[in-house]
């Protein structure tokens, strides 16, 4: 009764094949597993790129599981099997397949998100590497999700229905969370776009200042020149407009310096003189112009104008310090005196 049941499978011959084919695949997959990958692992061992070694490793963590499935899947192929059980077989083939593939490309993803995160601690960008791994997670996560979704669709389950019920839940969750999922969005645009980065100093259209301390998922902290902590929304800083001076590549300085009206033109002359050579001897200062703009009947007002070239919002102070009491020191020297702006009234009877 048995033997009439298994040679209504197949011939002899069919189901020799078949068990050959069957403990054939897993013998040979236990020896690639055991001796060649073995061997290539230490040929990754000797190389300096890590991605081989990765390659090796995901190979090697192959479950056996899953070499019974391929293997039970093309030896069944030799036999004469009942339409139901070859689907069945088919079926769990296909979900081991799916499993096997979801899995390879989350540790791929596993892989380059430890890379990045890497580098980015090592250069001291702790919110990068946060973004990195949150980026990290929500992708595998995505992975599993469509993993889970071809797995039901293929066991004939109306996958619409279902993504129709797992949206509205969706939009429910996300008006709930909007305000949070805004300042978390709002963090990856930051973190793609790169308005400014940690270090830069900023000014925004409500005029709050400072420069940025840290680049959270929910909020950016900025140090305000008196020292304060400045928490913004990182909604808010990506709805504002915002002035970045780090990224200057220069920074343009206009003022106007007044002499008494009292001065000789040579004295007016030597001034002028005085100050293109004073901005021109400063190390990140380039000289525009340096004019008599105009008389007032009280002062000769010179209207100077030149580039501070770096993007170091303290060195662009430092420069105008220098000028503006090299330019007083100059003036003294050569006793050409400021305008004080008074005016004497002379009362006659």
């Amino acid at each position: 009764m048995i033997s009439e049941f298994f040679l209504s499978l197949g011939t002899g011959e069919e189901w020799k094949l078949s068990l050959g084919f069957f403990f054939g695949l897993i013998i040979t997959s236990r020896v690639f597993k055991y001796l060649i990958i073995n061997k290539f692992k230490a040929i990754a061992d000797r190389t300096k790129n890590d991605f081989d070694d990765f390659l090796v490793s995901i190979c090697a963590t192959t479950t056996w599981p899953t070499e019974v499935i391929f293997s039970l899947f093309i030896a069944t192929k030799f036999l004469h099997l009942a339409q139901g059980v070859d689907n069945f077989i088919n079926y769990i083939t296909l979900i081991a397949f799916i499993i096997f593939v979801a899995n390879f490309f989350q540790k791929l993803i596993k892989y380059f998100a430890f890379k990045k995160i890497l580098k980015h601690e090592e250069e001291g960008k702790k919110t990068d590497a946060s973004v990195v791994r949150v980026l990290s997670n929500l992708i595998q996560w995505g992975v599993w999700v469509v993993a889970t979704l071809l797995i039901l669709q293929n066991s004939g389950i109306d996958i619409g229905a279902l993504l129709a019920g797992a949206g509205i839940v969706g939009i429910a969750i996300a008006f709930a969370l909007k305000e949070v999922l805004a300042d978390l969005f709002a963090c990856f645009s930051i973190y793609f776009d790169r308005p400014f980065e940690v270090g830069d100093y900023i000014v925004l259209d409500n005029g709050k200042s400072g420069g940025v301390k840290k680049i959270g998922l929910r909020t950016t902290r900025l140090k305000t020149l008196r020292g304060e902590e400045l928490v913004i929304s990182n909604r808010k800083l990506t709805e504002s407009f915002l002035h970045n001076y780090k990224k200057m590549e220069k920074r343009r300085v206009n003022f106007e310096v007044s002499v008494e009206s009292k001065t000789p033109i040579k004295k007016l002359e030597k001034g002028k003189k005085l100050i293109n050579d004073i901005i021109d001897k400063e190390e990140n200062a380039e000289p525009v112009r340096a004019h008599l703009t105009y008389f007032n009947g009280n002062s000769w007002t010179y209207e100077i104008t030149y580039h501070v070239t770096t993007k170091s919002y303290e060195k662009y102070l430092t420069a105008q310090e220098d000028i503006i009491l090299a330019i007083r020191k100059a003036f003294d020297k050569e006793k050409i005196k400021f305008s004080t702006d008074e005016q004497k009234i002379i009362l006659k009877k």
